[in-house]
């Protein structure tokens, strides 16, 4: 999605899942957000939002489940919520009235296309705004997580009170999710008396590479961060450059890229139970003797069998937290 310009004109246009452009030659709504640019050459078109959904409205719309949702990568593939809705309203941007009418002109005949209204936006400060909606997330038992605005030319850490700087909007793990909030709370209250007890961490569902970075700033000497979707890869490194451990943190795509050796003495997982499944048995061989592995994405439907599953691999019990709904399964392995 482009920024528009500002002050600009926006057309409100309700688009149905297949959109006819010739009769008997329909589009998908995909397709057809594809081709739009080509359809509104020479009218200023600068910018298109192709509309919005979050959980608790796929939740009404009958498209989710449920309104808990975690957002990893590696979780549910069919997570857009707004390919599945029967319509979705789209917002395209102009330099200018004309061309906003223009281009209304051109939609309106067009069968699965609905236009709304022809609005002008006013000027924003675009990045202030963002800026202003992330702020400093104060995560109790841990310490403060905050973006890199905020941090100043250097920042400072200490175990126990850990500052840790996150570029938001860079994957999943801002500190704001239940979640990352009771990783970083086991990770917290977990921390060794040395820190080379924690020489080798695994942080499998990386996202933003908040809990392996932040085990870095805990002492560890190596961070595995492994995140199935590539286009965050950079992010991770950005964060943990932001936060001087770029040495300390390598990025893949998966556990089948890391090498055999060594096993890690914590393995961070906050990803979906589906995942946690299937992913079971290489975890489990992955951790060192009197490691800890940390499962969490867990709702209370999933802890049961996730708990069972790891039980029989570790043969120990696990310390179990809860936060708004989800669970976190801490296990020491034997």
């Amino acid at each position: 999605m482009n920024t528009p310009t500002d002050p600009c004109w926006v057309v409100d246009v309700t688009i149905a899942d297949r959109v006819a452009l010739d009769p008997g030659e329909p589009l998908s709504r995909d397709d057809f957000l594809i081709l739009v640019w080509e359809l509104l050459d020479g009218t200023g078109l600068c910018g298109v939002h192709e509309g919005s959904l979050d959980v608790d409205e796929a939740f009404a719309a009958g498209i989710t489940a449920s309104p808990m949702v975690l957002d990893a990568a590696a979780g549910d593939p069919g997570r857009d919520w707004v390919a599945a809705a029967d319509t979705t309203t789209a917002a395209f941007w102009f330099g200018d009235e004309a061309g906003a009418r223009a281009a209304a002109a051109l939609l309106a005949p067009l069968d699965g296309c609905d236009v709304g209204a022809i609005r002008r936006e006013e000027t924003h400060d675009w990045e202030a705004e963002f800026r202003a909606s992330h702020g400093p997330i104060d995560v109790p038992g841990f310490g403060r997580i905050i973006p890199p605005w905020d941090a100043g030319p250097l920042a400072s850490f200490s175990i126990g009170a850990a500052t840790l700087v996150i570029d938001p909007g860079t994957g999943f793990g801002t500190g704001l999710h239940p979640t990352t909030r009771l990783c970083l709370a086991a990770l917290a209250g977990g921390a060794p008396r040395d820190p080379n007890e924690r020489g080798s961490v695994l942080d499998f569902g990386a996202g933003s590479g908040i809990l392996g970075i932040a085990a870095a700033l805990q002492g560890a000497r190596a961070v595995e961060a492994v995140e199935s979707d590539t286009r965050v890869h950079e992010a991770i490194r950005h964060n943990a450059a932001l936060n001087a451990v770029g040495d300390r943190v390598r990025v893949s795509a998966g556990l089948d890229k890391l090498p055999p050796a060594p096993l890690h003495d914590l393995i961070l997982a906050n990803i979906v139970a589906p995942v946690l499944r299937a992913h079971a048995d290489e975890l489990c061989r992955r951790i060192a003797p009197g490691g800890t592995i940390v499962l969490c994405g867990l709702l209370s439907t999933d802890v049961s069998e996730i708990d069972s599953l790891y039980r029989r691999h570790l043969a120990t019990e696990p310390i179990m937290t809860e936060l708004d709904g989800w669970h976190c399964l801490q296990f020491r392995a034997g």
